[in-house]
C-alpha cells in the first residue's frame, strides 16, 4: 500500500510584539531608543524645528498615541500640549496616573523656581525651568525614569533594558567628563561632585585638572562667557559649562520684546561687556540682531531639540564657541 508523506510546513518563531513608546520630544525619543533598544519601537511627536512649547495638538498627533504603551514627556508644564494629545487619544494606559504616562523630568532638582505665579510674569512655569535636558546629568534621571517604565511594561526584558541603561549611562560620563577622568575616578564621584559644585576644586587639589575631556574640555573656553538669550532655555546649560546669562531677549518668557525693552537690553549689554546672543532656531533673529548690532555681539542660532542627544551637544557646544572667538 502506497504511503503518502505530508509535507513539513516550518513555522517561522513568532516574533515579540515591540513595545510602542511615544515621546513628545525628539531628544527623548533619542534617550528612550538608548535603553530600549530593539525591543522597542520609538517615535517622537514634534520635530526639533518646532518651538517645543508651542505644539499644535493635532488629530495626527493623538492617533499617533492611541496605540502607544508609553508615553514619554518632558513634564515641568514645557509640553502642556501633550495633555490634550493623550487625554484626546482614546488610549487609557497613557493617561494621568497610569504606568503608560511619564514624566521624564520626575526627580530632577530644577532651577529659576518662581516666588510668585501670575499672567503679568509671562509664560512662568511653577516647577522650575523645564529645559532639563541640556544638562548631561540631568539625562542621567531622565534615563533611569525611561528604564523604570519600559521595565513597568515589559517586565520580561527587564535584564536588557538594565544593561542597556547601564551602557548609555557610561557613554554619556565619558562624553561629559571625558573617558580617561571616569576611569582615573570613577563615574559615580564624578557625578557626585558635579551635582554638588566640587568637582573643580576636587579636580585642583587631585591634580587631576589635564586629565578632564570630553564636553566639560571642549566648553573650557566658554566659562565665563557673558551672553544673552532669546528665551529662558539655558540656565542648566550655562550652569553645568559656566556660562553667564545676562537676560533674555523676550521682555517677559513668551511674550515678544517691545522696541523700549530692547533698547535697554542693548544698552546693557554693551556695559556689561555680553559677546553672544543665543537664539533658538525656531525663534526669529532680528531681535537678537537688533540688541548684537548696538551691544557688538555676535548672534547665534542654536537648536534645544534633536534626535540624538549626543550630536545635539556637540552642535551647541561647537556653535557657541564659533561664535564666542
Amino acid at each position: 500500500m502506497m504511503k503518502f508523506l505530508l509535507p513539513l510546513v516550518l513555522l517561522a518563531p513568532a516574533q515579540e510584539k515591540k513595545v510602542k513608546v511615544v515621546t513628545t520630544l525628539a531628544v527623548l525619543s533619542s534617550v528612550a531608543r538608548a535603553v530600549a533598544g530593539d525591543a522597542a519601537e520609538v517615535s517622537a511627536l514634534s520635530d526639533p524645528a518646532q518651538d517645543p512649547h508651542s505644539v499644535e495638538p493635532r488629530p495626527t498627533l493623538k492617533q499617533a498615541a492611541r496605540g502607544a504603551d508609553l508615553f514619554v514627556e518632558v513634564g515641568l508644564e514645557l509640553d502642556k500640549w501633550a495633555e490634550v494629545v493623550a487625554g484626546e487619544s482614546g488610549n487609557p494606559r497613557i493617561q494621568r496616573g497610569q504606568k503608560g504616562r511619564v514624566v521624564s523630568s520626575r526627580g530632577i532638582r530644577t532651577l529659576e523656581l518662581p516666588e510668585a505665579l501670575s499672567k503679568e510674569w509671562g509664560d512662568v512655569h511653577p516647577g522650575g525651568n523645564p529645559h532639563v535636558w541640556l544638562d548631561p546629568l540631568n539625562v542621567r534621571t531622565i534615563a533611569q525614569n525611561i528604564f523604570e517604565a519600559l521595565a513597568a511594561v515589559d517586565e520580561a526584558n527587564r535584564e536588557a533594558y538594565q544593561k542597556r541603561l547601564r551602557g548609555f549611562l557610561a557613554r554619556l560620563d565619558a562624553a561629559l567628563f571625558g573617558e580617561d577622568l571616569v576611569k582615573e575616578v570613577g563615574a559615580g564621584r564624578l557625578v557626585s561632585r558635579a551635582q554638588n559644585g566640587t568637582l573643580a576644586s576636587y579636580l585642583r587639589d587631585k591634580g587631576l585638572e589635564d586629565r578632564v575631556g570630553g564636553w566639560m574640555k571642549r566648553a573650557a573656553p566658554l566659562r565665563g562667557l557673558k551672553v544673552v538669550t532669546y528665551h529662558k532655555s539655558w540656565i542648566y546649560f550655562a550652569s553645568r559649562f559656566g556660562i553667564e546669562v545676562r537676560g533674555e531677549v523676550e521682555e517677559k518668557p513668551g511674550i515678544p520684546p517691545t522696541r523700549g525693552h530692547l533698547q535697554k537690553l542693548a544698552a546693557s549689554m554693551k556695559e556689561a561687556g555680553v559677546k553672544v546672543v543665543v537664539v533658538e532656531v525656531f525663534y526669529p533673529v532680528a531681535d537678537g540682531e537688533y540688541v548684537a548690532r548696538d551691544s557688538g555681539a555676535r548672534v547665534v542660532s542654536v537648536p534645544l531639540d534633536g534626535a540624538d542627544y549626543f550630536a545635539l551637544m556637540d552642535t551647541i557646544l561647537d556653535r557657541l564657541l564659533e561664535a564666542a572667538r
